[in-house]
């Protein structure tokens, strides 16, 4: 595509509300004001009227029961200024550290050099209520020693520092999209009313005086969230746990914002496209017959210490992995990343999602109405949120960043593809300090961790973040926030399953909407074939953008 014959100008970046997704999804009420002579849109600062938190408020003043979201991933900070009130360290836990999970508190001032301790944390785990799970025999006979086993378990109690944070930057930016809410001075006071820091124009409202810290929101700021630690090793029972602890923990939500390495259901199959040019591959057989005798050595454990054993037990606890997750799908909404690879077709567990079962996947979309460059669509996707973009250069389409200064250098044609805009919003969340985060930090001084008492320091509470993790984020919270109105409505106890949460989520959405502030409706463009827009806007966009105001509505008219 480069040295074509169109060439593309720099445009700087226009500026953009910093909560733009909040207002996309319909959870605040923002008027983008309109464009005077000769200029454009002002992005930068709408005009807020309610919010879905007021319209909960107001329906139901004295109720104040949290909805929870389990969060499956790599570790949230537990020490961020706009998480910390908003997570639940109690029932928070590492599956990464300890095969029977860790967690971690301040150190106990009678031994504070004592490094831990050991608990029982699973003695509760169970599958009571799921229903029959289509296990095989030997399946069976699997899980039940499986929860035998983490039953009579004890995991460890940490006193370190740093817990299970240090590496869980893309954790700590989902759970800011999710739940985060705005820092608060000391501990014990009150955080200030959302819509009126929303609606504060001279910054009086900030509700702290930190410098480094703004009055930042997650879809639902009034919930929250346990955080569910896990690698990214080819152990089903790491995962098979995570989704007990999670249930049996009855959270409200769970959201898994990336994919799981079964190694048989996480592949994504060649494009129809390519599969002629695999099939021509002269030493395809030979390649396969070195990867086999590679696995047939003696010395295999060392050659390739990650490769992914065949024994029974290891394709047993996969498929037990997927027939529960279905399962606890329909007690509890399970909300996945459709994926970042702009493939038409989902990656797992997203591509398990089916009208009779709670599994969402999420796709993510841009300002400008169309499917994000790398976000994965297909038959199997639910609903789509906003989110940021990628580029494109293939014979199907030409998606540039103008707002690149090195675009100047360059030439680009279409050729027979169709040119679609590229945005450069993304998402703004929450982040680790330092070079553990998301963006690494800001300033010289971010290559250092910041002391404990200021870890806003250098920069580095917050970055721009974007993917179907992202656009699953906020979904997350959205039903998050149904959850919460269904209590306000029921009482505290009430729970609305995951075929119902999934129901009233999809009944949410439209195809034709426009992504605020963002005036053009959904419209499919071609990715991986030129006739692909023919398919149709649920191919590309499930049941369209989510609506959390007309969500919130249902239950609470219901």
């Amino acid at each position: 595509m480069l040295n074509g014959n169109q060439q593309f100008s720099f445009q700087a970046p226009q500026p953009y509300y910093y909560l733009w997704h909040l207002a996309a999804l319909g959870v605040i009420d923002a008027t983008f004001a309109p464009p005077g002579p000769g200029s454009e849109t002002d992005y930068s600062s709408p005009a807020i009227g309610g919010t879905v938190w007021d319209t909960i408020a107001q329906a139901f003043p004295a109720a104040d029961t949290p909805a929870t979201i389990a969060l499956i991933d790599v570790g949230v900070s537990r020490s961020h200024p706009n998480l910390k009130s908003r997570l639940d360290t109690v029932r928070s836990i590492d599956l990464v550290s300890h095969p029977y999970g860790a967690k971690y508190v301040a150190a106990p001032a009678a031994n504070p050099y004592d490094p831990e301790v050991k608990a029982p944390f699973f003695a509760d785990l169970s599958t009571a209520g799921l229903g029959s799970l289509n296990l095989s025999g030997p399946e069976t006979g699997y899980l039940n020693s499986l929860i035998a086993d983490l039953m009579a378990s004890e995991g460890i109690v940490h006193t370190l520092i740093e817990g299970d944070e240090t590496f869980g930057s893309h954790g700590t930016a989902v759970a800011g999209l999710a739940i985060g809410e705005p820092a608060i001075t000391h501990q014990g006071d009150p955080a200030p009313a959302p819509a009126d820091v929303l609606k504060s124009a001279d910054g009086t409202a900030l509700p702290n005086p930190n410098r480094h810290t703004i009055p930042y929101f997650g879809v639902d700021p009034f919930s929250r969230l346990i955080s569910i630690r896990t690698g990214f090793e080819q152990q089903p029972d790491q995962f098979i746990t995570a989704f007990l602890y999670a249930y049996t923990n009855g959270v409200d939500v769970i959201l898994l914002p990336r994919g799981l390495p079964d190694p048989v259901r996480s592949i994504i199959n060649p494009k129809p496209e390519l599969s002629q040019d695999l099939d021509e591959r002269v030493n395809w057989e030979r390649a396969d017959l070195f990867a086999r005798l590679e696995e047939a050595t003696p010395l295999a454990s060392e050659i390739r210490p990650h490769a992914v054993g065949k024994t029974a037990n290891r394709e047993i606890a996969w498929n037990i992995l997927a027939k529960l997750i279905v399962a606890i799908s329909r007690k509890v909404p399970v909300i996945c990343a459709a994926g970042n690879g702009g493939e038409s077709q989902l990656i797992y567990p997203a591509n398990l999602a089916a009208a009779n079962n709670g599994i969402i996947a999420v796709g993510a979309v841009t300002p400008h109405g169309y499917r994000s460059g790398y976000s994965n669509y297909g038959a199997k996707l639910t609903l789509v949120a906003p989110s940021d973009d990628f580029e494109v250069y293939t014979r199907h389409q030409l998606r540039v960043d103008r707002t690149d200064p090195m675009v100047d250098q360059h030439f680009y044609h279409p050729g027979t593809g169709e040119v679609i805009p590229h945005s450069h919003f993304s998402l703004l969340t929450t982040d680790l300090p330092g070079v553990f985060g998301n963006a690494g930090g800001s300033d010289p001084h971010s290559s250092i961790l910041p002391p404990l008492d200021n870890p806003g320091i250098g920069g580095g509470y917050y970055t721009a973040f974007g993917g179907t993790s992202g656009a699953a984020a906020l979904v997350a919270g959205v039903a998050a926030l149904v959850a919460r109105a269904n209590k306000a409505k029921h009482g505290p106890t009430a729970k609305l399953d995951g075929l119902s949460s999934k129901s009233i989520l999809v009944a949410a959405c439209n195809q034709n909407a426009a992504v605020k502030p963002g005036e053009t409706p959904l419209t499919p463009d071609p990715m991986n074939a030129d006739n692909e827009p023919a398919k149709g806007k649920g191919y590309f966009f499930g049941a369209g953008l989510l609506d959390a105001g007309k969500a919130v509505a249902t239950v609470l008219g219901a």
